[in-house]
């Protein structure tokens, strides 16, 4: 099928993940070369952070360039499937949250499916965001300015994360930010069963995803897989989402939405036409270019 998207996107009609679960080894082990490094707007720290069951996770902090007071802080949390390593797009607009709020970006790098798969990575994410909380003055945030974020799958650790915080005892972030993200397991709205052939990412690949992540698994606490299983999403952070036109994950993240709306939470989203899952990838077109300046302004507003 042939979709109407935006010039600008045409490159993607081109690139699609691999199905095959047993070649995923080789794509991380290329995907090796994007590296989050300094440049003339931000610097880039490494830490090493306890994980769930006793592992050790990397962790980036990118913030702006010899900066030294307080900024706000987002812990992101990157997509790709639970299954890809971060991308290339991904650093770089990490490196634009940092300079562009300002604020001080934290990098979680999750153990990554299907040699991990729940609750490892989404543990990982928690254990990252209870690392934040406990470090927040070695880290020079400030303490009622951090919020989640993360794109696609990465979307769906953040919603999770902010979940387990509630549920938890922990404090919250004070804002959650959701692209195009993956909220729920049972693959039955009308978007996923429309969007069989689109670029990028398509059904059979979000069948292969949950294989992955969740497998034939029944866990107590579903909503940390499929948070749009959640009973309830009372307490949850004024939320921003964008979602894609042409994107099998269209309509959950509309329900998502329209549940946060009828659970009183303040909550805003955006309909992308003419773009398909993975429109971030084009990170100098003028679609990113109006998205990056609405995120920045809805945040600005949250920290104001």
């Amino acid at each position: 099928m042939k979709y109407q998207l935006n010039e600008e996107l045409r490159f993607l009609e081109k690139m699609k993940m691999p199905a095959n679960i047993k070649l995923l080894p080789a794509v991380n082990f290329a995907m090796n070369i994007f590296q989050c490094k300094p440049d003339e707007n931000v610097d880039v720290k490494r830490y090493k952070i306890p994980g769930y069951q006793g592992a050790e996770l990397p962790v980036l902090v990118i913030e702006p360039r010899q900066t030294k007071q307080k900024l706000p802080g987002l812990v992101y949390f990157h997509g790709g499937g639970f299954v890809l390593k971060a991308s290339g797009a991904h650093y770089q607009l990490a490196k634009e949250y940092a300079a562009k709020l300002p604020c001080r970006v934290i990098y979680a790098d999750y153990r990554l499916a299907p040699e991990f798969p729940f609750p490892l990575p989404v543990e990982d994410c928690f254990c990252t965001w209870q690392w934040v909380q406990k470090h927040i003055s070695k880290l020079q945030l400030i303490s009622d300015r951090i919020m989640v974020a993360g794109d696609s799958a990465g979307g769906n650790l953040a919603a999770a994360v902010t979940l387990m915080a509630r549920d938890r005892g922990l404090r919250l972030p004070d804002g959650v930010m959701l692209i195009y993200p993956v909220v729920d397991r049972r693959m039955d709205t009308a978007s996923m069963k429309k969007y069989t052939d689109t670029p990028v990412w398509d059904a059979r690949l979000s069948g292969m995803m949950w294989d992955a992540y969740l497998g034939k698994q029944k866990p107590e606490r579903v909503e940390y897989a499929s948070p749009l299983e959640a009973p309830s999403l009372q307490g949850f952070p004024p939320t921003y989402m964008e979602v894609a036109e042409f994107d099998v994950l269209h309509d959950e993240g509309v329900m998502f939405y329209d549940r946060l709306r009828s659970s009183k939470v303040e909550a805003k989203l955006y309909e992308m036409k003419g773009t398909c899952h993975g429109y971030e990838t084009a990170v100098k077109s003028s679609i990113m270019k109006k998205c990056m300046d609405r995120r920045l302004a809805w945040m600005n507003s949250l920290f104001r």
